[in-house]
């Protein structure tokens, strides 16, 4: 008695397609708080160029309106919020920049934080980014900004106001 070869199916190719990026769900984390018990926060003012006319705001996660791009200082970020503040900027609205002069340290006693915000000198905006599921951003001119933020979130509006007078106008 001879074994017959046992005939193999014949698969077709199916040409397999790279998937999507996977985008990161950030792990809750919890907040670092300074001497006083308030949160600590970074920021950046996105703009588009030297001129500083143009800002990116994005679209708040949880309710309607525009925000300058921000949030939680990480621990291993701490002695250097800059980080903190640039991370969030590409988390929120994608973007990738060269860091600008600090604006201040602002303080929110009804939200119990305080947030060190920089200038972030835009120069390329991710296509997909981290939270683009969840936010749009746009460009605005500096003065509809200004407006956007004074009704949806002026603490934000404040940070417009250091961004105008600490310019360092052209010789």
């Amino acid at each position: 008695m001879t074994a017959e070869p046992k005939q193999l199916p014949v698969f077709h190719h199916i040409p397999i397609h790279d998937p999507p990026p996977i985008k990161k769900v950030k792990a809750k984390s919890s907040s670092i708080l300074d001497s006083e018990g308030f949160r600590l926060r970074a920021a950046c003012v996105c703009v588009r160029s030297d001129k500083e006319d143009e800002v990116l705001l994005v679209t708040r996660r949880n309710g309607p309106g525009w925000v300058i791009p921000g949030g939680k200082i990480e621990a291993n970020e701490l002695s250097n919020p800059s980080i903190s503040a640039m991370r969030e900027a590409r988390e929120e609205a994608g973007v990738i920049g060269t860091l600008g002069r600090f604006l201040g340290e602002f303080e929110n006693r009804d939200r119990g934080h305080r947030t060190r915000v920089f200038v972030l000198y835009v120069k390329e905006l991710e296509p997909d980014w981290a939270e683009s599921d969840g936010r749009s951003r746009s460009w605005f001119s500096f003065e509809e900004a200004q407006r956007l933020l004074r009704i949806n979130k002026p603490i934000h509006s404040s940070y417009l106001d250091k961004l105008k007078q600490s310019q360092v106008l052209p010789k």
